[in-house]
């Protein structure tokens, strides 16, 4: 054999063991990286990803800190009871992902391709949960429209001239026709009038939100629906200051939907609400300052389902359930000018609302190793408004009939992405112990920090001192988000 021949083979034989080097190698890292292998998370969306990350953390956690293994449980020891229940979740899932890389214990693989794969991380998430913030501000939202609509109707009443061709006396519901001065009368403090008002109104708003985890978002596509009654009374202090008191109730569901979404199950959620007011006004200006609370209990139904391709591993159809408590604080501070022109008023006005919402931490039940025991949430949020009010004032035998339209700017400056922070519940106990951070950690969506709602509608007085109002209103602008809704009442003075 000539010199060439072995320095030929000699260097076939070098770049075979550096291959065989540089395959082991990529083999090991392929079997370690399981879940969050480059191979799956170049398939995965954003969601996907967040589940697999936790999902290899707790098989990881496991096996090296309480002893479970890939073959059987460990008698006594950590790895028993609900933490093998939960071992065995994980393991199906890993196995599955290290069929996919080709590398890696694979008995337990549940047979599923990466998309398939991916849908069952999804199902584990709890991605779910952050629908509850919706709820709490939605009823904070509509309990402040009642209370705009309460000022609107204390503003329009018969403590002044409605138009500046036609003087109405309310109380009596005389009209006298003659020239009257274009400014309003001011009322005197002695010729105040009936003080006390109290008023009923009754919301329904329902709407949607679309899936954004296809775009690599984190929350789920919903259908919702809601019912508000709102009971309140105020006094009118002086001609120009009433001060009054607000308390509602809710009732509100939202349905996933599963057609769109890599989920299933809902969320109701009822509770009530205490909101007191102070309106000052004069004959042009007014400013209406507000602080109360509301208290909700959301109970949740989240579905896990995926199919499993195994013959000695079965299909997973389990139900969590869950029961949270969450509290708000509610501050609001708006004002406003009126400009009159005959029987057209144009009104606008600046408003400032504030919420800091606590979502108690809660833990789930009846889903066996898929429950989850979920951290605290705090949402804050810091309103600007920018509207503007439209009227006529119609004045038919009956009464007074106004006519209104309204459009608001909203700007919201506390816009930050909150967490949704678990960790499975069979584990909660191991994971103090050993000191871990939380296993899932699911961001929600950015946040729309500008958008607008248009409303439409009328209110009248009649005799006796009853006044009602009907209003449909609409927000626009939310991205991947839909929101109506009617408003209707009645009030009462004396």
């Amino acid at each position: 054999m000539t010199g060439a021949s072995r320095r030929v083979r000699r260097f076939i034989g070098l770049v075979s063991f550096l291959t065989f080097l540089v395959s082991t190698a990529t083999f090991a890292q392929t079997a370690n990286d399981g879940l969050t292998s480059d191979f799956l998370r170049e398939r995965f969306n954003s969601l996907e990803d967040r589940s697999a990350e936790a999902n290899q953390s707790v098989y990881g956690q496991l096996v090296t800190n309480a002893g479970c293994t890939d073959t059987q449980q460990v008698a006594g020891g950590a790895c028993s009871g609900q933490v093998f229940v939960v071992f065995e979740e994980v393991r199906e899932l890993v196995h599955t992902a290290n069929a996919l890389n080709g590398a890696g214990p694979t008995a337990y693989s549940l047979g599923l391709d990466a998309e398939g794969l991916g849908f069952a991380l999804r199902w584990t998430a709890g991605e779910e949960l952050a629908a509850q913030g919706s709820s709490v501000k939605q009823f904070t939202n509509g309990q402040l429209a009642s209370l705009t609509t309460r000022i609107t109707a204390l503003r329009q009443g018969a403590r002044r001239e409605l138009t500046s061709n036609i003087t109405w006396d309310i109380d009596t519901m005389v009209a006298s026709n003659g020239a009257v001065s274009p400014e309003p009368v001011p009322v005197a403090e002695s010729s105040i009038g009936k003080r006390w008002g109290f008023y009923l109104d009754s919301s329904y708003g329902y709407g949607d939100k679309d899936d954004t985890t296809s775009a690599d978002g984190f929350e789920n596509a919903f259908d919702f629906d809601s019912q508000e009654i709102t009971l309140g009374a105020d006094y009118r202090v002086t001609n120009g200051v009433v001060m009054g008191v607000l308390a509602g109730y809710t009732d509100k569901e939202v349905d996933f939907d599963s057609s769109l979404s890599v989920v299933d199950g809902g969320i109701k959620s009822d509770g009530g609400s205490l909101l007191g007011y102070t309106l000052w006004e004069s004959d042009r200006f007014f400013v209406v300052g507000a602080l109360g609370g509301q208290w909700l209990s959301h109970d949740t139904t989240r579905r896990i389902t995926y199919p499993s391709f195994n013959p000695i591993i079965p299909s997973t159809n389990e139900t969590s359930l869950s029961s949270a408590d969450s509290t708000a604080l509610i501050a609001s501070l708006n004002g406003g000018v009126d400009f009159r022109f005959g029987g057209f008023t144009v009104e606008p006005y600046v408003k400032l609302d504030y919420q800091d919402i606590t979502i108690d931490g809660f833990t789930e039940s009846e889903g066996q190793g898929f429950d989850l025991k979920v951290s605290d949430q705090n949402i804050e949020s810091l309103d600007g408004t920018i509207g503007l009010r439209l009227q006529y004032v119609w004045t038919p035998s009956f009464g007074v009939v106004i006519p209104y339209v309204r459009g608001e700017f909203h700007r919201q400056f506390e816009d930050e992405i909150r967490l949704i922070r678990a960790t499975y519940l069979g584990i909660a106990e191991l994971q103090e112990v050993l000191d871990l951070a939380e296993f899932f950690v699911i961001p929600t969506d950015e946040v729309d920090d500008q958008f607008a709602i248009y409303s439409a509608g009328f209110s009248m007085v009649v005799r006796n001192g009853w006044q009602g109002f009907l209003q449909y209103q609409q927000v626009s602008g939310l991205d991947d988000f839909s929101e109506q809704g009617i408003i209707g009442g009645v009030r009462f003075e004396f």
